[in-house]
């Protein structure tokens, strides 16, 4: 009987069938009756032993990892390089690729996890997932931003810190805010799909359109003071304004075939998006017209002011190109990994996100030595001037050191937090972890004291030392102060039965 059991078991497990036995059917099956309680025994057991499993695409996995390669690309290169090798219909479709993944990622976590309703979407556990995924190891990136920072002097907190710009800052940085914003913002979207599938995507590309709008009605370029710059900067982190793609992602979640009646879209929303991506990549500078847009016609005047309206290379006008691509990856790439080199290629797209943080660090002190300015300003170094080299060719076998190395370093880290067990517990459960964890805690309350004070200069200012502004920069000293010496103490006096709920 028992054997009889598990063998059935094994077999609905690996055909990823979600198993219901009711005692009805055990009498039939079993061929000796057994009594009602060691029924129901069985029945319990075999809904223990059998869970849904969820699929695994080796796609996503490749997709992630040529995405990674593009991101690496992107920050070795200068723009007129990558303009010239016609970059965006290629080596920017990294950041559309993160997005599509993390949309059908997105479907698949929440639908294996059994959660339907707002709160079991939002529950304790899923935020605890999140933070262990995102926020322990960027926390171990910005211990080593403030600490490059300190030895070289050059670090800023301000309020752009709180949208999660480094205290040094690195290429790539703005994508981190974005990864936690879609924190908040997913479970409620995946909600809304499994209710009005239509309705959510359309929401979706309405999200975008009106942070769009608000750019172009009231934040035109040229940015005309600090505050108008932050709340630019603040929309364009904002996971809302790249939803679009997610909400794709979303889309294909149900079926990824070309070849099916709700992908018909895809067969309009494709050429629509090569055309602005021709016309973009032809406009002349100064102007919102390329080669489509100087048409002397209202098909032309439709492209200038699309152009006009909608800023930047990472929009929906031109996901099309890249859901696509997507597609076409999803369709003609095997769903499991062989062979070494697919391995490889694996435990890439698995490390992505490492990789990117480790991009970050390694690039932020690589533009700082090469280019104070530019890297003060943000800008990707000139290379090949400030170097000195005599061919641009070069910048061929420096995209390779710089991926052998940002690949290196992610996935070490990727395969150190995945393999440090102590004590026979998993690392984030472990006394110096948790005392880490704590310490930053007090390190970046300190942090926020300077951020809230310098915003507290510019809005009220320091007129007198009895004023508003005097008074609320004591009083944001004292709290934080203190909340960060109570942190330290905090950490200092655990021991080994001290316990953190993570």
């Amino acid at each position: 009987m028992k054997g009889y059991t598990k063998l059935v078991a094994e077999l609905l497990r690996t055909q990823n069938v979600i198993l219901y036995v009711n005692t009805c059917v055990l009498r039939v099956v079993m061929l000796d009756p057994e009594s009602l309680s060691e029924l129901e025994e069985v029945e319990v057991e075999l809904k223990q032993v059998v869970e849904p499993k969820r699929p695994y695409y080796f796609q996503l996995d490749v997709l992630k990892a040529i995405a990674i390669a593009f991101v690496v690309m992107d920050h070795s290169l200068t723009w007129e390089i990558k303009g010239a090798m016609g970059s965006i219909f290629w080596e920017r479709l990294s950041i559309p690729f993160f997005l599509i993944v993390m949309g059908f990622n997105m479907a698949y976590s929440f639908k294996y996890s059994g959660a339907s309703t707002l709160r079991e979407l939002y529950s304790w556990e899923y935020f605890k997932r999140k933070f262990k995924r995102y926020v322990v190891p960027f926390a171990v990136l910005y211990v080593g931003s403030i600490l490059v920072g300190m030895a070289t002097g050059l670090w800023t907190f301000n309020e752009y810190t709180l949208l999660g710009t480094l205290p040094f800052w690195g290429p790539g940085n703005w994508f981190i805010a974005v990864l936690f914003g879609s924190i908040v913002v997913f479970p409620i979207t995946y909600w809304l799909f499994k209710k009005r599938p239509v309705l959510t995507i359309t929401l979706c590309f309405l999200g975008e359109i009106i942070l769009q709008a608000i750019m172009y009605l009231w934040f035109p370029y040229p940015i005309d003071s600090a505050l108008e710059g932050f709340i630019v900067t603040a929309i364009r982190f904002n996971i809302v304004f790249f939803l679009p793609a997610v909400g794709l992602g979303l889309w294909f979640s149900k079926g990824y075939d070309l070849r099916e009646k709700r992908n018909w879209f895809m067969y309009i929303y494709l050429p629509i998006s090569v055309m602005f991506m021709v016309d973009y990549v032809t406009i002349s500078p100064g102007t919102h017209s390329g080669v489509l847009g100087s048409l002397p016609n209202i098909f032309g005047d439709f492209f200038s002011f699309v152009q006009g309206f909608i800023i930047g290379d990472y929009t929906l006008i031109f996901y099309g190109y890249a859901a696509f691509l997507f597609l076409v990856a999803m369709m003609f790439i095997p769903e499991k990994a062989t062979g070494t080199f697919q391995g490889f290629v694996q435990r890439v797209g698995r490390a992505s996100y490492h990789i990117l943080l480790f991009q970050i660090f390694y690039m932020s002190i690589l533009y700082h030595s090469i280019s104070f300015d530019d890297a003060i300003h943000h800008q990707i170094p000139n290379f090949a001037l400030e170097m000195g080299w005599p061919s641009d060719l070069l910048y061929i076998p420096f995209y390779l050191i710089n991926l052998t190395i940002c690949l290196t370093g992610g996935l070490l880290w990727y395969g150190v937090e995945k393999r440090v067990p102590t004590e026979g517990k998993p690392w984030w459960k472990h006394l110096w972890t948790k005392r880490t964890g704590i310490l930053f805690g007090s390190l970046m309350a300190i942090v926020l004291m300077s951020v809230l004070i310098d915003i507290i200069r510019e809005v009220i200012g320091f007129n007198d030392i009895t004023g508003l502004g005097a008074i609320a920069s004591i009083l944001a000293i004292i709290f934080f102060i203190g909340l960060s010496m109570t942190l330290m103490y905090k950490a200092f006096s655990m021991d080994g039965s001290y316990d953190i709920t993570m």
